[in-house]
């Protein structure tokens, strides 16, 4: 953050935020709000097939407002933080909704992949120079270490062979051992939460249901555009330019995004002819508003879960045992 405003005057940014029209930025908390009520919607149906049917979208809103909330402590902390929450309101076991999140990434990289896909094909007269320039110069060191990437291949595949050896040896004692057997329903748990995309009764309202939150995290940045004068002139395409670099900068593990995000989205808006100092505002107004929402609607989120009513025993498990 020091890197991004060290040349920045307090007296001008402030000036510069006073020019905002704010009912832009209203209009992006309101999608703000229906994206994340999509994703806790979206979780609800991959953890329905698991058996936990009870479950309701406010409930899991709760929990996916707590874990963004956590996030800004811990980075990626809040992937834990969101299912312990589920754990205390609707008896959801941790390892089985981890599973879950898991495989809910896995959908959400391949979304972003797309999403850059897609940029690079629509603007890659404006971006082949950054593109080739970078990854030249990743060549040409690549082709200055060959034989190190050989010794560390070589090395790599000898501790492949040693840890098989290793785990063969070992494995008749540890097979019978309680702490073993702890640690294999865990990987079983887990793994019964990552399948459960494969398992999904509505697949075609799963899709949808992304390609939804995936147009709310587009129109976010949209229609920020409005709000200042330098970008109000940009086009969709650098709206999607700002959702993929922006969901890298996210991605970084620095929490909340912080400087990673504004470095990334005022970089990319350089390209589209808005100055360093603009890009770097917009970026602060897109960051800023994600984070007020995260602290309040997650603060307001905690305050909830602590004193809604527990599931102490799932519905299933009733009906098993009057059976």
């Amino acid at each position: 953050m020091w890197y991004i405003f060290k040349d920045f005057e307090l007296s001008t940014l402030l000036e510069k935020m006073r020019q905002v029209d704010y009912s832009w930025v209203a209009l992006a908390i309101l999608i703000f709000i229906l994206s994340h009520s999509l994703r806790a919607y979206r979780w609800n149906l991959m953890l329905k097939p698991l058996g936990y049917r009870h479950l309701t979208t406010f409930r899991t809103l709760l929990a996916v407002m707590i874990g963004y909330f956590a996030n800004l402590i811990v980075p990626r902390m809040g992937e834990v933080s969101r299912c312990g929450v589920l754990k205390k309101t609707d008896a959801v076991p941790v390892t089985t909704s981890l599973g879950t999140v898991v495989a809910e990434r896995v959908v959400d990289l391949g979304c972003l992949f797309l999403s850059t896909v897609l940029l690079v094909f629509l603007e890659f007269e404006r971006l082949n120079e950054f593109i080739f320039s970078f990854f030249e110069g990743k060549l040409s060191s690549l082709g200055q270490n060959v034989f190190a990437i050989y010794v560390l291949g070589a090395l790599v595949a000898l501790g492949i062979l040693i840890f098989y050896m290793f785990g063969q040896a070992i494995k008749k004692r540890v097979m019978h051992n309680k702490f073993f057997g702890k640690i294999r329903m865990f990987v079983r748990e887990m793994l019964n939460g990552l399948t459960s995309i494969g398992r999904v009764e509505k697949l075609g309202v799963f899709l949808a249901t992304t390609v939804m939150i995936w147009v709310c995290y587009f129109l976010m940045s949209y229609v920020v555009f409005f709000s200042l004068p330098e970008t109000s002139e940009l086009t969709w395409r650098a709206g999607l330019a700002v959702l993929v670099m922006g969901s890298f900068g996210m991605a970084a593990p620095v929490q909340g995004g912080f400087g990673t995000f504004h470095a990334l989205v005022s970089g990319v808006l350089l390209l589209y002819g808005i100055a360093e100092q603009e890009g770097v505002l917009f970026a602060t107004l897109i960051h800023s508003m994600q984070t007020v929402s995260f602290i309040l609607f997650g603060g307001i989120s905690f305050f909830i879960a602590s004193v809604v009513a527990t599931r102490k025993e799932l519905p299933q498990h009733k009906e098993k045992s009057s059976a």
